[in-house]
């Protein structure tokens, strides 16, 4: 006989419910202070996930005058080494148990989920069935909102648990929807992609080269405003000058009027005429060329909203990495995945 096995058997004989009443208490301790062995189930009551994700009663036990373990899932006999991994982490009291095993659901159960979950599928001659796919999610959607309302002010850990629930119901809808969006959209795509495939590469080839033909453009019409900038400067040199010899030769308190400088006026681009469609305007704009200071910079515009939103999105990312912000307060805070 080996040590589990002798180990097994005292447990028997001084307490077969031991191991489930501890875990009972402290369902933290499994598989930590309660050891779990594959090959040793503990007699109690459990619950496991099926397929569905949804909790199914598990019972395991010595029947009376008997030596051998027995289990039921959700009712039905199967091999206790089949389902005591699942189940063992999840005991739960005989009373849920039953409540379970007789369709009442779960002490921890979101009551919109349960009556979701449990809801016979639509069969053929059933009046529900002429009821859309689209219908059943949207009423199922609209139900669970609803019942948010129940988790607006979470005060205890059993009311986070059916809220989670809800949550867990909410994101499998979203997902289930998502799926039939996505097969009713994909003949469509099909169609929508072979007609962007057939006139996509046209459309992109006339606008890149209506572009190259503008940026042509506007670099003569910036080397025009380079030029008239720089004739405006030699003539406000040559009029600054003129005032300085007018008062040199009449004397620092005599006033007269300087000579007159030929200046052509500031002509700001307007239009560019075609012979061909209309017309283009031409505006003077004003842009970044470089940045000589960023610190400077960052201190003007550090009161934009904008900047002040990238900003803390950064110094986010850069707590997330684990580096100390200077200039930020913080707090901890549950982040709920």
């Amino acid at each position: 006989m080996t040590a589990q096995s002798i180990g097994a058997l005292a447990s028997k004989i001084i307490g077969p419910w031991a191991w489930y009443q501890a875990a009972l208490k402290n369902p933290a301790a499994v598989g930590k202070t309660l050891p779990v062995h594959e090959d040793e189930p503990q007699q109690g009551y459990y619950r496991a996930k099926n397929r569905d994700k949804v909790f199914e009663p598990v019972a395991i036990f010595y029947p009376e005058g008997s030596n051998q373990l027995v289990a039921y899932r959700n009712g039905k006999e199967v091999l206790p080494d089949t389902v005591w991994t699942f189940a063992c982490r999840h005991p739960v009291t005989y009373q849920a148990y039953l409540d379970a095993l007789e369709g009442k659901g779960w002490p921890d159960d979101d009551k919109v989920v349960a009556a979701q979950i449990s809801a016979p599928e639509p069969t053929i001659g059933d009046n529900s069935g002429e009821i859309s796919a689209t219908e059943t999610i949207k009423d199922q959607i609209e139900a669970a909102l609803a019942g948010m309302k129940a988790y607006e002010t979470i005060s205890n850990d059993k009311t986070a648990e059916k809220a989670l629930s809800l949550r867990n119901r909410l994101n499998e809808l979203s997902k289930d929807a998502d799926k039939l969006r996505t097969e009713e959209k994909e003949p469509h795509l099909k169609a929508s992609k072979a007609v962007d495939a057939k006139w996509q590469p046209l459309v992109k080839k006339a606008k890149e080269g209506a572009d190259k033909v503008r940026d042509a453009i506007g670099s003569w019409e910036t080397v025009k405003l380079q030029r008239r900038r720089e004739e405006e400067r030699k003539a406000d040199e040559a009029r600054r000058a003129a005032e300085e010899a007018a008062r040199q030769q009449q004397g620092d308190t005599a006033v007269m009027e300087a000579p007159k400088v030929d200046v052509q006026p500031d002509a700001a681009p307007s239009t560019v005429r075609a012979s061909y469609g209309k017309a283009a305007s031409v505006a003077v704009k004003t842009v970044v060329k470089d940045v000589t200071d960023w610190s400077a910079l960052a201190v003007y515009m550090s009161n934009h909203p904008e900047a002040q939103d990238m900003l803390r999105k950064l110094a986010q990312r850069a707590l997330d990495a684990g580096r100390t912000v200077p200039g930020i307060t913080t707090e901890e805070k549950a982040n709920v995945r």
